[in-house]
C-alpha cells in the first residue's frame, strides 16, 4: 500500500472474540465482505493473537470462561503494543454498571445481541476509519516523505522516550550515522531527480538490513541517514554498521564519480550506556557517531568507524 493513501477497510484485521461458535460465525458472516476477519474463542487466545498480529480492531464478547472480555480488554489497553487497538463489546447483557465498566477499561463501544447487523458494520467503520486517520497523520508527521524513513520529529518526539525505556533496563543504545559519499556529484552529474531515487534507492537497503521491531532508521537530513539500535552492545553495532556499507556496495547503484563507479556510503557508529544518554542528551551521542563518520570519509570512504 502506498504510505500517502490511507488503508481501505478490505485489507484491515477484525478479530472476533467469543466462546460460542454459532455467534462467532454469524458476527463473521456479517463483517466478512468488508474486512478481513479473524475468530478466536477465548480470552487468552486473543490476547495472544493481539499481541503476535496487531489487529485493526477487536469484537469482544464480556462472558468468557477463562478470562472475561473486561480483564482482555483491560490487558491490550496497558501494553504500548495494543493499547491504540479499538475494541467494540458485543453482549447480551448491558446493565448501567456493566456499561460504566466497560468504558473503564478503555472500550471504543458497545453493540447488544441480538446484532443488527447495519449497526455493527457501521460502528466497526466508523471505529476502524477513526483509527486510520490517526494513523495516517502520525505516518505523515513522523515519515519523511520522499524516502518514507522515520524523519527528524520521530527523532525528536519518540527516540528519546525508547532510551527511557532501554535506561530503566540498564542497557545500551547504539547509532549509526551514514553518509552517501560524492553525493554532490551525483547530483551535479546525473540531475536531482535521480539523486532522489538514489536516496530511495539507499533508504531501502538500509531498511532492509535493519531488521529488529524497536530500531528505527531516520532520514537525518539531505544524504544523512541515522539509525537507533537500542539493546546493542558495540560488537553488534560494528557488524551492522558493516552489513550497510556492504549492501550499498552490492546494490551497485551506477555512479560515475563514485568509488568503484558506484554508490557507496561511508558509516560512524558510537554505543552508550542508555542512562549516560539520558544524562548527557542524545545529541552527545549523535555528535559521538559523527565524529566516528568523519574518520570513515577522511580514510576513504565506503566503510565504517567507530
Amino acid at each position: 500500500m502506498d504510505r500517502k493513501e490511507i488503508k481501505p477497510y478490505s485489507q484491515c484485521n477484525v478479530l472476533i472474540v467469543d466462546d460460542e461458535p454459532m455467534s462467532r460465525l454469524l458476527l463473521q458472516t456479517i463483517l466478512d465482505t468488508e474486512f478481513h476477519c479473524t475468530t478466536v474463542e477465548s480470552g487468552s487466545d486473543a490476547i495472544s493473537y493481539c499481541v503476535e498480529a496487531l489487529p485493526d480492531l477487536v469484537l469482544l464478547d464480556m462472558n468468557m470462561p477463562d478470562i472475561g472480555g473486561l480483564e482482555v480488554c483491560a490487558t491490550l489497553k496497558a501494553a504500548p503494543e495494543t493499547k491504540d487497538i479499538p475494541v467494540i463489546f458485543v453482549t447480551s447483557t448491558m446493565d448501567i454498571q456493566s456499561e460504566n465498566a466497560c468504558w473503564e477499561v478503555g472500550a471504543s463501544d458497545f453493540v447488544m445481541k441480538p446484532v443488527n447487523a447495519s449497526t455493527l458494520t457501521h460502528r466497526v467503520k466508523t471505529h476502524l476509519q477513526n483509527k486510520l486517520r490517526t494513523e495516517f497523520l502520525e505516518m505523515m508527521t513522523f515519515h519523511d516523505q520522499l524516502t518514507g524513513l522515520y524523519n527528524r520529529m520521530y527523532l525528536t518526539k519518540e527516540i528519546p522516550l525508547l532510551i527511557k525505556q532501554v535506561a530503566r533496563d540498564q542497557s545500551t543504545v547504539g547509532v549509526i550515522m551514514v553518509d552517501i559519499d560524492y553525493f554532490k556529484l551525483f547530483n551535479d552529474t546525473y540531475g536531482h531527480l535521480e539523486g532522489d531515487i538514489c536516496l530511495q534507492n539507499v533508504a531501502e537497503i538500509l531498511s532492509d538490513n535493519i531488521r529488529r521491531p524497536k530500531d528505527a532508521v531516520i532520514r537525518f537530513g539531505g544524504e544523512e541517514f541515522l539509525i537507533i539500535l537500542p539493546y546493542i552492545d558495540e560488537d553488534g553495532t560494528k557488524l551492522v554498521a558493516n552489513q550497510l556499507v556492504d549492501a550499498v556496495t552490492k546494490a551497485k547503484i551506477p555512479h560515475g564519480k563514485g568509488i568503484e563507479n558506484r554508490v557507496s556510503i561511508s558509516a560512524g557508529f558510537a554505543v552508550w550506556k542508555a542512562t549516560d544518554v539520558v544524562r548527557d542528551d542524545l545529541a552527545a551521542l549523535i555528535e559521538d557517531a559523527d565524529s566516528s563518520l568523519f574518520e570513515a570519509k577522511e580514510l576513504g570512504r565506503n566503510q565504517a568507524r567507530g
